[in-house]
């Protein structure tokens, strides 16, 4: 992002021509990026509660003031209960790995807090896909125009990753073909050549009776397995088990179209799977994902270059590392880890020991983004829980906070931001000074630890001191020169334009493992199979509850990031739920009527839009909106479960049983 500054404002942001992925153009939602630095709802001094939790009436106080009041809650809560009776709360926020959790790792370590387990995003599909091919940089997306056959799997890039639409879209002027796996017609799925619509939770079924009609047509790669894998006898062997008809009832995809999909990725070389985050929102997700990304080694698409596997490149996100510098080391003694996924249930368990008397949240929503959304706005509503929320708006969550401290955009702060889906860091540098009396959240949790009289010299390390330090441990040539000069730079690990068409993975091995023996030792199948999801595949639980519930992203919010912005709000002014035509016939449900959706967690209200879009049996609630937009103030988390992944303790927001009915 480039910004153009006059007499200290920020006039214009634009893209930067000279990146290579993002060439030149800005999202649809940051490309009015200053409407956000310069709203008029901007918070921009601290805030002091002035009634009751959740009704986010405030009152302005200094820094000096608000400061006292975290002290004393934060010294209450220790005194009463100790150190992890204090539970952070974040995540990715604005992306950066300095202001993400640095500084405020050190004071939460310092204080003794609980450790809080961040898994809500992409760690299981990460478990899953490591366990096939370990930590790699996959497919460098600057080499998918390359690709004849890209087949796109629970992923809408239109919508959430437009400058790697980009790329997939040279690739089809080169003659690609692109399939589309997703139980909803997303914008990406409309325009593609094929679209698979399986039932949610059912992707490993899919991705087995693919690999089975592959090898019942004899286009396996024996050659190039037998070279580069572990176990390519063994999954023969249990492909047996799995006849592609026998998959196509388990995922409801006619078994024609699986096989067709199959032979065609299989003949049409060099083949991309891009698996994204969609199908990896269920219990048995991380084998799901570990059984997909087998499919591109079956065939051999490693060999090629543009083919092969991509979900996010583990080996160039992970050149740099924050860990080291978050300093596990000042915790006074061991700490629990609770969950970020199950919120709801530590702050309404009564007999948690300690409960959680203090949380503080920043780079986050949780009101409106955490599973079984009831329980979550309960334990926010305590009177005997002191919450900290650091923000730029007076979000959900923080109208239920006892103290707001306002919080920098990313033109105010200095951040080394990775990438989800690229091989670039990017240099964040400020462009104009913090309006108002916002802080960057490291300079906010520096006067936290002075105030609670936290002296280590870690804590007045400056963000740029923070940024050499991570640098001094980074691999793949990461240099601070090339990042000041250019304002990104590319991980370098040797891996080439096809990093693994001879191996070398980083398995214990080096080879991709159809076979994984850790997950043997784990005392879970090591080969693929199909680990279906919870409440989707319980036929018991179907018959009061028979649709399944996904809520995919929107197309101009970031999860509930920019909701509250005019234009992108303008653009998708309500909340509202897609059924099928039979499913709303069924119902009696119409075109404009309002549903209401519920199972036993609770329910909520929303317009109902009849499409085929939906496929039968399938309730999609695109998410984001805040309370304000819902009816009764609650939306489609507030049926949503707090059970987790079955490995790496990753939430199950698509693993969801409903009904709807008119309102």
């Amino acid at each position: 992002m480039l910004v153009t500054v006059e007499d200290g404002r920020a006039t214009e942001v634009a893209g930067n021509p000279d990146q290579p992925v993002t060439a030149g153009f800005l999202c649809g939602k940051v490309s009015n990026y200053l409407d956000r630095v310069y709203s008029d709802q901007r918070l921009l001094h601290p805030l002091i509660r002035a009634g009751g939790k959740g009704e986010g009436r405030f009152r302005r106080a200094s820094w000096d003031e608000a400061l006292d009041r975290v002290a004393e809650g934060l010294h209450a809560a220790i005194e009463a209960h100790g150190g992890q009776s204090i539970l952070p709360y974040s995540y990715a926020g604005t992306q950066g790995l300095i202001q993400r959790d640095l500084m405020s790792a050190r004071v939460m370590n310092a204080l003794g807090a609980t450790d809080l387990e961040r898994t809500i995003c992409a760690t299981a599909g990460i478990t899953g896909v490591s366990a096939t091919h370990g930590i790699s940089p996959e497919v460098d997306p600057e080499r998918w125009p390359k690709a004849r056959t890209i087949l796109v799997w629970g992923w809408n890039p239109m919508s959430t990753a437009p400058h790697l639409w980009r790329l997939l879209l040279e690739a089809r002027r080169n003659g690609a073909r692109l399939v589309v796996v997703d139980p909803f017609r997303s914008r990406t799925a409309r325009v593609a050549d094929e679209h698979l619509s399986p039932l949610p939770g059912t992707d490993g079924a899919l991705a087995l009776g693919m690999m089975r009609a592959v090898v019942d047509a004899g286009l396996q790669d024996e050659e190039w397995c037998r070279a580069h894998t572990t176990g390519y006898d063994e999954l023969l062997a249990r492909l047996e088990d799995y006849p592609v008809e026998h998959c196509a009832s388990l995922c409801g995809v006619e078994r024609e179209a699986i096989v067709r999909v199959a032979c065609d990725f299989a003949r049409d070389s060099p083949s991309l799977l891009r698996l994204g985050l969609g199908g990896q929102r269920h219990r048995g997700a991380p084998i799901a994902y570990r059984t997909i990304a087998c499919l591109p080694a079956l065939v051999g698409a490693w060999r090629h270059e543009g083919g092969g596997c991509s979900y996010i490149p583990t080996a160039t996100a992970a050149a740099v590392s924050d860990v080291p510098l978050q300093r596990s080391d000042l915790r006074p003694s061991e700490v629990r880890r609770i969950n970020m996924a199950q919120l709801g249930e530590v702050l309404t368990d009564e007999g948690l020991d300690p409960p959680v008397a203090a949380l503080v949240c920043w780079n986050s929503n949780p009101a409106q983004i955490a599973p079984d959304q009831t329980r979550v706005l309960e334990g926010l509503r305590r009177d005997d829980l002191f919450t900290v929320v650091l923000e730029q708006f007076i979000t959900d969550t923080a109208a239920h906070a006892d103290v707001v401290l306002p919080a920098t955009t990313q033109l105010e702060h200095l951040d080394l931001i990775f990438s989800w889906g690229h091989h670039y860091y990017t240099l964040s540098r400020p462009a104009i000074e913090p309006l108002g009396e916002a802080k960057p959240n490291t300079e906010t949790f520096r006067l936290i630890a002075s105030r609670m009289g936290l002296d280590d010299p870690c804590f007045s390390e400056s963000d740029s001191q923070l940024l050499e330090a991570l640098l001094e441990g980074a691999s793949g040539s990461i240099e601070l020169d090339e990042l000041l000069t250019t304002g990104f730079a590319k991980v370098d690990l040797g891996q080439g334009p096809t990093p693994h068409a001879e191996g070398g993975f980083s398995t214990a091995d080096g080879r991709l493992a159809l076979e994984t023996r850790w997950l043997h030792d784990a005392g879970v199948d090591p080969l693929p199979h199909y680990d279906p999801p919870a409440e989707v595949a319980d036929e018991a639980l179907a018959v009061r509850y028979p649709l399944a519930m996904i809520t995919p992203k929107t197309h101009l919010f970031l999860n509930s990031t920019f909701a509250n912005q005019r234009r992108q709000h303008g653009a998708q002014p309500e909340p509202f739920v897609v059924i099928h035509p039979v499913d709303a016939a069924a119902r009696g449900l119409a075109e404009g009527d309002r549903a209401r959706v519920f199972n036993d967690r609770g329910s909520f209200v929303c317009p109902v839009r009849v499409s085929d879009d939906a496929r039968p049996g399938v309730l999609v609630a695109p998410m984001g909106w805040w309370s304000g937009d819902y009816e009764g103030g609650v939306g489609g988390q507030v049926t949503t479960s707090q059970r987790l992944t079955s490995l790496g303790n990753a939430p199950t927001f698509n693993d969801n049983r409903v009904e709807a009915e008119r309102a």
